[in-house]
């Protein structure tokens, strides 16, 4: 008898609130032209971040430089 595979998603983490979730029910963030843009089909190119689809957890990122700067790899 075969055993039907459970379809897997990539995992990420919010870099606002630290939850983790299969990656398409996250934002992925993108840095272009130094503002912080929304990468509807996850295509823009460079580095990006996850965030949930919620309002204060994206404050809560935009508050916080350090996590930015981390993420996007950027010189203090």
């Amino acid at each position: 008898m075969r055993h039907r595979e459970k379809k897997t998603y990539p995992v990420r983490t919010c870099r606002g609130c630290g939850t983790k979730k299969p990656q398409q029910e996250l934002l992925r963030l993108s840095l272009q032209e130094g503002q912080l843009v929304v990468d509807v089909d996850r295509r823009l190119p460079g580095r990006g971040l996850y965030c949930c689809d919620d309002e204060q957890c994206r404050k809560r990122l935009e508050k916080n430089k350090k996590v930015l700067k981390r993420a996007f790899r950027l010189k203090v």
